[in-house]
């Protein structure tokens, strides 16, 4: 249980619209001392907000009702169990990690508390990727996330193959998806994780490569390689603002805007697997500029579906 995931704001008829960033503000305040592991009174929270103790009772006993909280003579703290497992910077770090920072216009103290303490009627509504079951993935991901902390090398099954002396570098999400990242042999490949079988944790340890780890890191999607070829669309006016508003491809670059509003993209991938799906996503209002050999290969794969 995280303990600062939510909480409600409830009961209190002194809260309007022009006392909700500081409102937030100071929840925010009051969260981060109890984390701390402070023990803190109402009169003496009054005094530091200029607020009355009607209001900071309300924040305590309604606002923050959720944290488990002990509570005697007028003096509150967090329960032992609790401290310091949730907090705004940890919330930011987990928003990083995760990939859905760019979400949000801000990610400052007051924000997050804004976000979280509007329980009912949250004007914030994020509709994103479908995911693969959890339970497909699940016990793959607690296995590896030790053995990659430990950097552990491993073998497994991989439709009907045999690897072993793998380097597990990474555990990387990819719309929805998650897949290994790992050396083998020197080589960098990914796998999908709910088709990695009879993980096994052997003796070896390795060493990270700082090049291997950036390469991982920095690649926007899962198909890492050193080396990369360049892909020119012509994208037509009907779709172009799809194009316009988000990447849609892999290092995505418009390069040249039409006089009838349709764009010509350059995409930088690494594999034709990369590209492909999204191309025959979008046809017939995509064209293959260059090169010809990823054109003759989408005629090739649209003739035989």
């Amino acid at each position: 249980m995280m303990y600062f995931e939510i909480y409600k704001l409830q009961g209190c008829s002194d809260l309007n619209s022009s006392t909700e960033v500081k409102l937030a503000e100071r929840l925010a305040s009051i969260m981060t001392k109890l984390n701390d592991a402070k023990t803190i009174s109402i009169t003496s929270l009054a005094k530091e907000f200029n607020e009355s103790i009607r209001t900071l009772q309300c924040d305590l006993n309604e606002r923050l009702s959720l944290l488990p909280m002990l509570e005697s003579k007028g003096q509150y703290s967090l329960s032992p169990s609790a401290l310091g497992r949730l907090s705004p910077k940890v919330l930011r770090h987990f928003a990083v990690i995760s990939g859905i920072e760019a979400l949000y216009p801000s990610l400052d103290t007051s924000f997050i508390c804004s976000i979280l303490s509007k329980a009912i009627n949250n004007p914030f509504i994020i509709k994103g990727h479908c995911h693969e079951p959890k339970h497909k993935v699940e016990s793959n991901l607690n296995k590896l996330e030790i053995i990659i902390e430990h950097k552990k090398c491993i073998s497994f099954s991989y439709k009907d193959k045999q690897y072993t002396s793998i380097h597990p570098y990474r555990l990387v999400n990819n719309k929805g998806v998650w897949y290994l990242a790992a050396l083998d042999n020197n080589t960098l490949k990914t796998f999908h994780l709910s088709e990695v079988n009879h993980i096994l944790e052997q003796r070896e340890s390795f060493t990270l490569q700082q090049n291997i780890l950036s390469a991982i890191e920095e690649d926007e999607g899962v198909f890492f390689s050193e080396t990369k070829f360049e892909v020119i669309l012509k994208i037509s006016a009907n779709v172009a603002g799809y194009f316009t508003r988000r990447q849609l491809l892999p290092e995505q670059e418009i390069t040249k805007t039409c006089d009838d509003s349709s764009l010509v993209i350059t995409s930088m991938v690494a594999h034709e697997k990369q590209i492909l799906p999204t191309i025959k996503y979008w046809l017939p209002h995509v064209v293959v500029i260059s090169p010809l050999s990823l054109n003759d290969k989408l005629r090739v794969d649209t003739k035989t579906t």
